[in-house]
């Protein structure tokens, strides 16, 4: 799968997941594999073990960090995280002419 074909499918599942960041069902807030299709979940499951890069790996700390009530990341508050996070979105997007 192409980074661009990965971020087409994986972006919107990840905002998806934003907006539900607020239910935490016991120490487990859903993370963006669980808006993603499930045509596409072996293809991105397989994209996310093979490739790996600091977004991906600071959406994984977001939402650990959502799931065990930390207020901050890194000594980040978790409130500017989430807002740098979207910010980093919207490059990718326009990186890939997403927009």
């Amino acid at each position: 799968m192409k980074p661009q074909d990965f971020y087409k499918i994986y972006l919107p599942a990840l905002e998806k997941a934003f907006q539900n960041d607020e239910v935490n069902d016991g120490f487990y807030v859903k993370g963006p594999e669980e808006y993603i299709d499930s045509i596409f979940l072996d293809e991105v499951t397989q994209y996310l073990e093979e490739n790996e890069d600091a977004f991906l790996e600071k959406v994984a700390y977001y939402f650990d960090a959502k799931s065990h009530y930390f207020p901050s990341i890194n000594e980040i508050d978790i409130d500017v995280y989430k807002k740098e996070l979207r910010d980093e979105i919207l490059r990718i997007k326009m990186n890939l002419s997403y927009i």
